[in-house]
C-alpha cells in the first residue's frame, strides 16, 4: 500500500505503475490494517479472487448497523434482524477511469438466499457507515490515483 501511496504522491506526467496483490495480502491488509477502522457494524471482511469475479464474506452486527442511523432502511434492517450474521456475496468488481463499484450476482445470508435487492441495500447500508462513507454498489473514486483493478484467480492487478 505504501508503494501505491508513494507513486500517487510523486507521479510524473505520463508515468504508470502496475502492482500485483495476492488474495492473502489483501485479506491480511483487511484484517491487520483496516479492521480497526471499520464501523462497529462490520465485524470481519475477507475476499476470495476468481478470474473476473470476487467473493466477499462479511460478519455484520445488525444491532450496531441501525443503532444511530437516521435513514429508514438501516433502522428497518436492525428492527427485523438482530445479532451478528454472515453475508457472503459473489460478483464482479467493475473498475475504470479511476472509479469502481461492485456488481452483485449472488448472495447468501447465513445459509439462506435473500433477494438481490435486499442484499444490495444491506451492502449499501454497511458501506455508508464506514469512514469515509461510500456505496460499494455505485461507482466511486478509487484512492491513490488508481485507474482500474483487474481481478484474477488468487490475485488482483492495480493500475495507476
Amino acid at each position: 500500500m505504501r508503494s501505491l501511496e508513494y507513486f500517487a504522491a510523486h507521479r510524473k506526467a505520463g508515468q504508470k505503475q502496475t502492482t500485483r496483490f495476492s488474495q492473502d495480502e489483501i485479506n491480511s491488509y483487511l484484517t491487520l490494517d483496516l479492521s480497526s477502522k471499520y464501523h462497529p457494524s462490520l465485524k470481519r471482511l475477507t475476499v476470495k479472487f476468481e478470474e473476473d469475479k470476487l467473493q466477499g464474506v462479511a460478519s455484520i452486527d445488525f444491532d450496531r448497523l441501525g443503532a444511530t442511523s437516521t435513514r429508514l432502511l438501516p433502522k428497518l434492517l436492525s428492527f427485523m434482524l438482530s445479532g451478528v450474521h454472515t453475508l457472503t456475496v459473489y460478483g464482479q468488481l467493475v473498475s475504470g477511469n479511476g472509479k469502481a463499484y461492485f456488481r452483485l450476482e449472488q448472495a447468501r445470508f447465513d445459509n439462506t438466499t435473500l433477494p438481490k435487492a435486499l442484499v444490495e441495500e444491506i451492502i449499501t447500508a454497511v458501506g455508508r457507515k464506514q469512514n469515509p462513507p461510500f456505496d460499494p454498489m455505485k461507482p466511486s473514486q478509487i484512492f491513490y490515483s488508481i485507474d482500474k483493478v483487474d481481478v484474477h484467480s488468487g490475485y488482483i492487478l492495480v493500475y495507476q
